[in-house]
C-alpha cells in the first residue's frame, strides 16, 4: 500500500504520507480511509505528505477526487495541508489541486516545509 495514515494523538490532526506511485485506486481508497478516521475520531485537519510521491495518478484522477469529496465531507471544517514532492513534475499537479479543492469549498495550502503546514493546519 503506497500510502500510511496516522492520527496524531499529541496534534488534532490526521496525517497521510503517499510514497512511490499512486494509481487512481490508491488515491481514492487513501482519501476514503484518510475521511473515515478524521470521522471516527471527529477531525478535520488533514496534513497529506506528498514528500515520497514519485507518479501514478492524473491530473484527472485529482479532479474527480477533489468532486467526491466534496460531496462526501463537511467542507466548512476541512483543512488540508499539503507538503510537496520532491519529484519537479509533480509539482503542477500539486498546485492544481489546491486550486481544485478550493474551487470546491474546502482549504488547501502547499507547503515546502513541515512546521508551517502543521502551524497553518493548528490556526
Amino acid at each position: 500500500m503506497p500510502w500510511q495514515i496516522i492520527v496524531h494523538t499529541d496534534l488534532p490532526i490526521i496525517e497521510t504520507s503517499y510514497s512511490g506511485i499512486m494509481t487512481k485506486t490508491d488515491l481514492f481508497g487513501a482519501a476514503h480511509e484518510t475521511l473515515d478516521l478524521g470521522h471516527a475520531h471527529n477531525r478535520t485537519r488533514f496534513l497529506a505528505d506528498c514528500t515520497t510521491l514519485t507518479g501514478g495518478h492524473t491530473i484527472f484522477d485529482l479532479y474527480f477526487l477533489a468532486r467526491e469529496i466534496s460531496i462526501a465531507a463537511n467542507l466548512e471544517v476541512l483543512k488540508e495541508a499539503v507538503l510537496l514532492p520532491s519529484f519537479a513534475s509533480w509539482i503542477e499537479k500539486i498546485n492544481f489541486w489546491e486550486t481544485i479543492g478550493i474551487n470546491r469549498g474546502f482549504q488547501v495550502r502547499i507547503f515546502r516545509d513541515r512546521e508551517p503546514a502543521i502551524a497553518w493546519l493548528l490556526q
